[in-house]
């Protein structure tokens, strides 16, 4: 990995996903029956959504990432050369690098078949360390030498927001506490986080999250954010949309929330920001659909929606600027 000694203000590490998302099933697929889909689509998934939505706000972003000679890495590289993102913390393997998922929709739910190949390991520590991020932008990774890695960033004077992931979890599972103590915001949804605390209601499971992490934003769906921060439990109102397809919407919060707290707003303005970007990505179909700081405003406006003034002004002095404007050099096969 060839990597400066520049600062940046987000590092993302994960992996990956190539996604084949087969819609407007007629049933739920069965062993030894044949179904077709109306639609199609190919899209890169994983934390690659991530990556997009901060580099499209302007963020400086760093996505640490392997890939290799196989199809699906290839289709993603190509996108995320389109989408200019920064690839110079990407590594290109001499081997395939396999992650593909496909997603069927059908009665109003969905269906996941993943693989992956080789498993995902944590980027070199020294490396990642060499970039100086202000954030870790952290998936949801307790291993050994993902502490260890998680805790090497850290030390070099980063500041970490974990996302969550569905699973069989628990605060009881080995590490999870201490990872959980690592971050300094911790965004799970509210089906994650009552998996995670056993709770019942999300206003249980974030007091239970807050006795490990400063900050949590919980993501309520249509009911916006539950925020503990500062001792305090608050909730940051949801904006009302047509939703056209909520994947890729809690990556979006994600990046909008990163977007508030690198432009120093509160803990509250920020889930603000990151409520309005995660309502944007809702109104139009797939997981690539984070906005600029133009798609914004416009979004708002068209909507008569009201947001914060300090909001307002961030993305007005944002918008202004030409945005996708680096040209970077990407990897090639072999």
């Amino acid at each position: 990995m060839q990597i400066g000694s520049h600062n940046c203000d987000v590092l993302i590490a994960g992996e990956y996903y190539c996604d084949l998302l087969f819609a407007g099933l007629d049933g739920v697929p069965q062993l030894g029956t044949e179904k077709f889909a109306s639609s199609l689509m190919i899209a890169p998934g994983g934390t690659y959504n991530m990556a997009l939505g901060l580099t499209r706000l302007g963020v400086d972003t760093r996505w640490v990432c392997d890939f290799g000679t196989d199809m699906f890495s290839q289709h993603v590289l190509e996108r995320a050369k389109l989408d200019r993102i920064d690839p110079s913390a990407f590594t290109l393997r001499d081997h395939p690098v396999s992650r593909l998922t496909a997603a069927f929709s059908a009665a109003g739910d969905r269906g996941f078949i993943s693989y992956c190949d080789p498993p995902v390991m944590p980027p070199d520590r020294v490396d990642a360390c060499q970039i100086r991020p202000k954030w870790l932008l952290q998936t949801f990774r307790f291993e050994p030498a993902w502490l260890d890695f998680i805790e090497g960033v850290k030390s070099a004077g980063a500041k970490v927001f974990a996302d969550c992931r569905g699973g069989r979890f628990s605060l009881d599972t080995p590490a999870i506490r201490t990872f959980l103590k690592m971050t300094d915001v911790f965004s799970p949804n509210a089906d994650e986080a009552k998996m995670l605390t056993g709770a019942d209601t999300a206003e249980d499971a974030i007091k239970i999250l807050a006795q490990f992490t400063p900050v949590v934003a919980l993501k309520d769906g249509r009911n916006g954010v539950l925020l503990s921060a500062n001792g305090e439990v608050s909730r940051v109102q949801g904006i009302p949309v047509d939703v056209a397809d909520t994947v890729g919407a809690g990556d979006a919060f994600n990046a909008g929330y990163l977007y508030g707290v690198l432009r120093n707003l509160s803990p509250a303005l920020a889930a603000e920001a990151g409520n309005l970007c995660g309502a944007y990505s809702a109104t139009v179909a797939g997981g690539s659909s984070s906005p600029q700081t133009r798609d914004l405003m416009l979004f708002a406006q068209s909507r008569s929606l009201r947001y914060a003034p300090e909001i307002a002004d961030i993305l007005t002095a944002q918008s202004v600027r030409t945005t996708h404007s680096n040209e970077y050099n990407y990897p090639e096969e072999g």
